[in-house]
This record gives structure tokens, C-alpha cells and sequence, in this order.
């Protein structure tokens, strides 16, 4: 299997797709309103970026295949790289740390997985209970939705995973080594002669993966897909003997 050519082809279909999202925020904010250095980092302080709630729900619908997208495609570049884990070393006397230079690190790509959430507090406000029964019209509520609708959405995090994203397919190898070393935590924690405790040890999470959809309805659907069949097979062959 040609997998310079998976990763090749994906690589540049994931570049134009987190593109487009970022296209999609300098529609709403101008193309010398947002940069950078503009939109506050979680943590540097107050973060008061907002974009419309109906543009950030569409940013979310395309943002999390893509996000699912690009785990799978580090996934597959880093098939066979095996790396022991870094050593934990104490922070150096007389350096000061990000948190007291007020330097704003770039945000981190996210190599694992997040868990489904079973919580049922999503029923607990909702007139419509997971049981069937609907309730009947309230045109007070259907006012405070509407109201609520109108209402901008804070969206410093939902920018920061952008870029992140951004950040992790201009340097894949990194983030390939990155997942290397996680593996090499786990395996090394695993036969460690310590009790157990429960961990990750895969950066799939059981089913089909976050923002998965069954009908395409966005390119990065077909590309999510594609790289996470292949994303399979490439952990499936590293397993074999």
C-alpha cells in the first residue's frame, strides 16, 4: 500500500478544508479584524472573540470531522515509528515559566479521541423529555429561544482549536513523534509493576469516530472516512506479528 500517497492526498484535501473554516471567520470579522494576535488565547485572560451563534454551529459541523480527520491522518504517519518516552525534568532555577513571562503558547492539537458524553443533563430543561412525550407549544419559550438564537457566541476556544488543527498539519512528523511517545507512556505504564489504573490505550475511542456522519453532507465527511479506514488498517498491520 502506497501510504505516502494516502497521506499526501488527505494532507492537502485537510489544508483547504481548515482553509474554508478560516474563510469563514474573516467573512464575519473582515480580513484586518482578525488575526492572531487579535483573538485572545483561552489562557491569556478574558477571552472575548464572539462570531454569530448560526455561523459557529456551522464552523462546529465542519470543525469536528476535520478535528477526527486529522487524529487519523497522524495516526497513519506515524505507523512504525516506535520513540521511548520523554523524561520528566524538573523546571530549570531561574527560568521563568509561559505563565510568568505572559508569552501565549500556541494551543496543542488534541491526539486522542474524546470520550462520547452519557450524561443525560442535556433532558433536564428540554420541554421534550427523552421519553417521547412532547409538551405542548409554549410561545414564551419559543420567544426566549429565538431571543437566545440572536445572542453571539463566545468563540475563543472553538478559534484555538483552529489553529491548533492549522499548526498540526503544517508540521505532521511532529505530531506523529508526539503520538509515538504517548503510545510509549501507555505501554510503559501498562507493564509497570504498579496497581492499575484505568487509561487509554488506543487513540480511537470504541465506535465510529467524533463528527462522524453516515450521509456526506461537507467533503471532509468523505475525507474523515477515507483516513479512518486507512488509519485502521495502518494500527491493525503495526499489531501483527
Amino acid at each position: 500500500m502506497d501510504w505516502n500517497l494516502v497521506i499526501t492526498r488527505n494532507h492537502a484535501l485537510l489544508l483547504r478544508i481548515v482553509a474554508e473554516l478560516f474563510g469563514m471567520l474573516r467573512g464575519s470579522h473582515g480580513d484586518s479584524c482578525l488575526s492572531e494576535a487579535t483573538v485572545p488565547d483561552l489562557g491569556s485572560g478574558p477571552a472575548t472573540f464572539t462570531l454569530p451563534r448560526h455561523l459557529y454551529a456551522a464552523i462546529l459541523l465542519i470543525l469536528r470531522p476535520c478535528e477526527s480527520a486529522i487524529r487519523r491522518l497522524i495516526i497513519i504517519a506515524a505507523r512504525g515509528l516506535v520513540l521511548k518516552p520523554r523524561v520528566s525534568r524538573s523546571f530549570p532555577a531561574g527560568v521563568t515559566s509561559f505563565a510568568e513571562t505572559g508569552i501565549i503558547r500556541a494551543p496543542v492539537f488534541q491526539l486522542i479521541d474524546p470520550l462520547k458524553d452519557f450524561s443525560l443533563d442535556v433532558f433536564d430543561n428540554d420541554p421534550q423529555s427523552s421519553s417521547g412525550f412532547t409538551a405542548p407549544f409554549d410561545t414564551a419559550l419559543a420567544y426566549q429561544q429565538a431571543q437566545r438564537a440572536a445572542l453571539p457566541v463566545n468563540a475563543a476556544l472553538l478559534f484555538n482549536r483552529l489553529r491548533a488543527m492549522r499548526l498540526a498539519l503544517n508540521d505532521l512528523p511532529r505530531q506523529a513523534r508526539r503520538l509515538a511517545r504517548w503510545q510509549a507512556r501507555q505501554d510503559l505504564a501498562l507493564k509497570a509493576n504498579t496497581p492499575y489504573r484505568p487509561m487509554r490505550m488506543s487513540p480511537f475511542r470504541p465506535g465510529p469516530p467524533p463528527g462522524y456522519r453516515r450521509k456526506d453532507i461537507h467533503q471532509v465527511d468523505a475525507v474523515l472516512k477515507d483516513v479512518h479506514y486507512f488509519a485502521v488498517e495502518s494500527r491493525k498491520r503495526a499489531d501483527s506479528p
